[in-house]
């Protein structure tokens, strides 16, 4: 009994508002809608709302330093939601004098399955994505030993590749191949394409390309006779990033 009145205890004096965080703190804030704190004392909780379709549950707004630091042993450090078709989080940096972030996010555990950023969903950027390490995709497949993960990497290039890939077949020694409409959308016109052939024959005349162009390729063989089948790779560059530097500062 005096350890649950002791934990009580240590609940209450726990439970602080952010707001009086933030004033104990020195950070300037604006709040909109209104606020309530938990009860359940396994965790410090607070509840940020507005009322209105445009309000903002919870704003901090600081010159320098940090304006908000969460820290969880247990549970979420913070949930937001959202059903209006707005952002649960926006996060925004509007400093030009150097490198800065919207979000930061980091997870320090020596616990391979720590994420500092877990989304379980579709992630869209609007924007260059970069990263350090790989980035796969991973599948679960059923095998005779239980369920395993399987990681394929992506292919990484000195340039924003496009590809388009398949089967075509020869007839009289010529086959003249529309490429996909798509392909030529998002591909740049001034620059080379590069194009891979391979035949599914044994005895073939050696094939070529005469014609190239995002739209379209011909591919002959050496001597005009032929009607067997081959599969194609064409590779371009994606329009507008012609130009990308391979090679930059270190931040």
């Amino acid at each position: 009994m005096q350890d649950e009145k002791l934990d009580d205890a240590d609940s209450a004096t726990n439970r602080r508002s952010l707001l009086q965080l933030a004033a104990l703190a020195g950070l300037p804030f604006a709040f909109a809608g209104n606020a309530s704190a938990s009860t359940d004392h396994d965790h410090m909780g607070e509840t940020w709302g507005s009322s209105s379709l445009d309000g903002t549950g919870l704003n901090i707004e600081l010159g320098t330093g940090v304006p908000l630091d969460l820290h969880s042993n247990r549970n979420s450090g913070l949930v937001a939601t959202t059903n209006t078709g707005a952002s649960a989080i926006q996060a925004i940096s509007s400093d030009d004098s150097g490198t800065s972030y919207g979000l930061y996010a980091s997870a320090i555990s020596s616990n391979p399955d720590a994420y500092s950023i877990r989304a379980n969903g579709d992630v869209r950027v609007e924007g260059d994505f970069e990263a350090t390490g790989t980035k796969n995709f991973v599948q679960s497949v059923e095998t005779a030993d239980g369920e395993k993960q399987v990681a394929y990497t992506a292919v990484e290039a000195d340039q924003a590749q496009t590809e388009t890939t398949g089967v075509a077949e020869l007839d009289d020694g010529r086959a003249e191949i529309d490429l996909p409409e798509h392909f030529g959308m998002v591909t740049s016109d001034d620059e080379d394409l590069v194009v891979q052939l391979t035949p599914y024959e044994i005895d073939v005349p050696g094939l070529a390309v005469t014609e190239r162009t995002t739209d379209s390729i011909v591919v002959q063989s050496r001597d005009g006779t032929g009607d067997f089948e081959f599969s194609y790779t064409v590779r371009g560059v994606r329009e507008g990033y012609e130009e990308t530097p391979v090679v930059s500062d270190s931040e």
